[in-house]
């Protein structure tokens, strides 16, 4: 999978990663007027053997449907879509949605490489907001399995909004979502049920957990 990047190393990744978050100087400067970090674009690789246990936890669920079409909601650099076609090749299809244009060049350049197996469920890429792709009547309305590296997104508390409002929106009752260190929050249309939570290991915090839902109730008709 390194070799699909060619020379763009995990740390000049991270580097595209900050700078989109923080402009091109990367100084980060709470407080300052008319300063705003957006805390989900906070980037990160997540570890793929605890990727592969939290995804397979999710497969198991008794209206887990197959074969599978796998979105990674902020995908970066396309490293965990890219993953998921080797890793569950019986998948309908795997793609990602990120907001960040280098980050999605990254993930476009590596989807091509020849390093990568020929066969395989499709893998595709979308830039822009992930409720746009994930809506009915839009590519990726039948997401069957969502993960999100949801530890940095936007919260009250351990409580995750914005992607919370966004699962109740877009998704089917039925569909999958694994989350980072953070939970789904139910509203007025939308509800969870939490089916797993498993611990592990995470580089860049000392160790994560990562929690499996089914959404049970949802705003989405079709």
């Amino acid at each position: 999978l390194s070799l699909a990047y060619g020379d763009a190393s995990y740390d000049e990744r991270l580097a595209i990663g900050r700078r989109a978050q923080l402009g091109d100087e990367m100084i980060y400067r709470p407080g300052a007027i008319g300063c705003s970090v957006d805390t989900s674009l906070t980037y990160g690789e997540f570890d793929l053997s605890f990727y592969r246990a939290l995804m397979e936890s999710a497969m198991t669920t008794d209206r887990s449907p197959r074969p599978e079409t796998i979105v990674d909601i902020g995908s970066g650099c396309g490293r965990l879509v890219l993953a998921s076609a080797m890793l569950w090749p019986e998948a309908a299809r795997v793609a990602g949605v990120e907001v960040v244009p280098a980050l999605h060049s990254l993930a476009v350049a590596a989807e091509q490489s020849d390093a990568l197996p020929g066969s395989g469920p499709a893998r595709e890429l979308y830039l822009g907001d992930a409720a746009d792709v994930l809506r009915v009547g839009a590519p990726l309305q039948d997401a069957s399995l969502c993960f999100c590296y949801s530890t940095t997104h936007p919260s009250v508390g351990n409580v995750l909004t914005d992607l919370s409002e966004l699962c109740g929106a877009c998704l089917r009752t039925g569909t999958r979502v694994v989350t980072t260190d953070k939970l789904l929050g139910e509203g007025e249309s939308r509800a969870f049920k939490l089916v797993d939570a498993l611990e592990g290991p995470n580089r860049e915090t000392g160790g994560s957990v990562g929690y499996v839902w089914e959404v049970v109730r949802s705003a989405r008709l079709g």
